[in-house]
């Protein structure tokens, strides 16, 4: 059985998630330049394959090709373009995750948002939670003003990593129904192990766990080599909040 990785547009716009086989996906490395994304040589094999094929539109434009009710279209034998709906929803939290002392905290809220899965036994999905904005004291922050990083540095900032990891378990359980018995600590959160058991034992798509999970704690093993970005966390709005509370 052949390998299956997602490949997915630019983040910023929240557009569709491509699923492909690997061996498409080396194709696509194959005949792409260096500068062009994913979603460029895509662009260019469709634009091609029109001028080369008047039949092109009854192909992409069948709807014995395309269901409905699953927004998934099948072209071929290994390639399934499916179109999730993005869902945002708010979380509450504390400011001092590893309720030092036993402090919580003030409380903040996280909007997050999330690709809606089309059916429950979608062994490609996966889920693509970004944290879009932090509200705390009534203020509203992007990621980089509040934890002095951007998502995609997200493992410069172990709490934000475990505020990530909070979130993907409401998803979880608002999408799926299942609870969480595996994570109540802190530093549980970040335990590979631990995330396989419950992913595995829940019976849900791979493909949470290797791009949902996996990517985000096998970055945050390595050791950080970026020094400015090292520095803006410690700067960070958030590091002076827990600070302050500290002292009360």
């Amino acid at each position: 059985m052949s390998e299956t990785r997602v490949i997915k547009p630019d983040s910023r716009e929240n557009l569709t998630t491509i699923q492909l086989t690997k061996e498409v996906k080396d194709m696509l490395f194959s005949i792409g330049t260096k500068r062009e994304t994913f979603n460029e040589i895509i662009i260019r094999l469709i634009t091609n394959f029109r001028t080369h094929n008047e039949e092109v539109g009854e192909i992409l434009d069948s709807e014995k090709n395309q269901d409905e009710n699953s927004k998934q279209i099948q072209i071929g034998e290994n390639i399934t373009i499916s179109k999730y709906d993005r869902i945002t929803i708010s979380i509450k939290e504390f400011t001092y995750p590893k309720e030092l002392k036993g402090l919580q905290g003030p409380s903040l809220t996280l909007e997050v948002s999330y690709n809606k899965p089309i059916k429950k036994d979608d062994n490609l999905y996966q889920i693509d939670l970004k944290i879009d904005k932090i509200i705390f004291d009534n203020e509203i922050y992007s990621p980089k003003e509040f934890f002095g990083v951007l998502q995609k540095d997200i493992v410069y900032c172990e709490e934000f990593v475990y505020f990530y990891f909070k979130s993907l378990l409401e998803v979880l359980r608002i999408e799926f129904k299942k609870s969480n018995y595996f994570f109540k600590n802190y530093h549980e959160y970040t335990d590979l192990a631990r995330w396989r058991t419950f992913l595995l034992n829940s019976k849900l798509s791979p493909e949470i766990l290797s791009n949902d999970v996996e990517s985000i704690l096998s970055d945050l093993k390595n050791e950080r080599k970026n020094d400015q970005l090292v520095q803006d966390v410690k700067n960070s709005y958030f590091k002076k909040i827990q600070e302050y509370s500290s002292r009360y």
